[in-house]
């Protein structure tokens, strides 16, 4: 009875290249210029979300009192401006996950989900202008509450080209809006 050596393996398996994708690295160049305008909108909301939403301007007996208050702050029915801010957030970070992890499986085209929570997120942000109306003379909108309203609308407008660019399917009424940009 002889034994016969078993053929060598193949050439070793090769490891998965940084950023998961196969044939290569991750490369910033292949990833669409407005797609990472839309990454920076929801970076930048988030940032602003610290500072300046509202602010308290107050003088009793001649002494001035000033407060500013983030999107964090809940008290007084503020919490509006903490949705709308985590829309713009929640939008660009499905947009990244479809980008940077494109195997993970959402409930629904990447595209359709940031272009309605980017649009969720300004209109909560509109309706914050007017669910506030008592503010009188002492509490105001700050500067990032009005930095990220008219970012959310930017990014509402850059995640609909996105998905007209790439031919995503809209839902609904959205289907039939006209196309905007090229």
């Amino acid at each position: 009875m002889t034994y016969e050596v078993p053929p060598p393996p193949g050439p070793p398996a090769t490891p998965p290249k940084a950023g998961g994708r196969p044939g290569g690295s991750f490369d910033p160049a292949s990833v669409n210029r407005l797609d990472w305008a839309i990454l920076g909108i929801g970076l930048i909301v988030f940032i602003f979300s610290f500072f300046s939403y509202y602010t308290l301007d107050y003088s009793s007996i001649g002494l001035p009192f000033s407060k500013s208050y983030g999107a964090w702050h809940w008290d007084g029915g503020l919490f509006l401006a903490w949705f709308a801010m985590a829309f713009s957030v929640v939008a660009a970070g499905i947009l990244a996950l479809s980008i940077f992890a494109p195997t993970v499986s959402l409930p629904a085209a990447p595209r359709v989900l940031t272009l309605l929570a980017f649009g969720v997120s300004f209109v909560l942000y509109v309706i914050a202008i007017f669910a506030h109306d008592d503010f009188g003379d002492v509490l105001s909108h700050g500067f990032s509450f009005w930095l990220s309203l008219v970012l959310a609308g930017v990014g509402t407008v850059l995640a609909l080209m996105r998905a007209q660019q790439t031919n995503t399917a809209l839902p609904g009424p959205l289907a039939g809006l006209p196309r905007v940009g090229n």
